[in-house]
């Protein structure tokens, strides 16, 4: 009797220890932080990115995780550092992705206020050529 209630015990120990250490599949973490993304919880978003990272990161959806770590990090929490973290491992890890150019340009621009980027510089610059008087 001792042996059955050790042998059933030792069971559901088991099952409780791999229930809690199971990883989703990558679509589904895909799916829970772009849901919390689009609710604003980006606290939430940024764990699950982080999931896909630990747990695929060779995976379909590694580097836009990646990419959206330093993205959330730099636009929503403002933590700059792990920003640039995020952004430099994306730009080193996947130097030909589509959205290397974006990340190379976020890094560049990282704690910049809206007006002191490029293009806001140019959009300024062509209002006031436009405005000057005509000789």
């Amino acid at each position: 009797m001792k042996l059955i209630r050790f042998c059933l015990v030792l069971i559901l120990t088991g099952l409780f220890i791999l229930s809690c250490t199971s990883k989703l599949p990558e679509a589904e973490y895909y799916g829970l932080a772009t849901d919390a993304f689009n609710k604003q919880e980006f606290q939430k978003s940024i764990d699950n990115f982080k999931n896909i990272i630990e747990y695929y990161p060779e995976g379909q959806r590694a580097s836009e995780a990646l990419f959206m770590l330093g993205y959330i990090n730099a636009n929503h929490t403002k933590d700059l550092k792990e920003a640039e973290k995020y952004y430099k491992l994306f730009i080193e890890k996947y130097p030909n992705d589509e959205l290397t150019d974006d990340a190379e340009y976020e890094l560049k621009n990282l704690g910049k206020d809206i007006n002191e980027l490029p293009i806001f510089k140019d959009i300024q610059s062509d209002s006031v050529t436009e405005q000057a008087p005509s000789k």
